[in-house]
C-alpha cells in the first residue's frame, strides 16, 4: 500500500489527474506501476509482479555506497534493504522504501542520458 508520496506530481498521477506537462504515455505507465505499489503486501510481491525491473536502490559494488561511520556510527544491517528502484520507461524510474508491506517516499526520478 502506497503511504507518502515525496512529489505532488506523482500523488496528482496516482489520484488520475496528471498535469499537462506530463505525456499521456507516461501518466498511463506510472498508474499502472503504482497500482503494482500499491497491491503488493510484501518485497516478493513486487519482486514477482515487476521483475528485473524492480532493483535494490543500493548497489554493493560501488564502495562509496557503504556507510560512514562518522555519518552514521551504528548502521544496521538492514539499513538500505528496504530501498527500491523501479523502472518505469521512456527514462524514468519509481524511487522508495518499503517496509512492512507499505510504501513510503514515492518519488518520480528521471534517468540521465548516455
Amino acid at each position: 500500500m502506497i503511504k507518502t508520496f515525496a512529489s505532488p506530481r506523482l500523488r496528482m498521477i496516482w489520484w488520475g489527474r496528471p498535469s499537462h506537462s506530463t505525456p499521456a504515455n507516461l501518466a498511463t505507465v506510472l498508474r499502472r506501476d503504482l497500482a503494482l505499489l500499491h497491491a503488493a503486501t510484501d518485497a516478493d510481491d513486487l519482486h514477482q509482479a515487476c521483475g528485473r525491473r524492480l532493483q535494490p536502490m543500493i548497489d554493493e559494488s560501488i564502495p562509496f555506497d557503504t556507510p560512514d561511520p562518522d555519518l552514521d556510527p551504528d548502521p544496521g544491517p538492514n539499513d538500505h534493504q528496504d530501498r527500491y528502484t523501479l523502472r518505469v520507461g521512456y527514462g524514468w524510474w519509481l524511487l522508495f522504501r518499503f517496509t512492512a508491506g507499505e510504501a513510503h517516499g514515492v518519488a518520480l526520478d528521471e534517468a540521465l542520458g548516455p
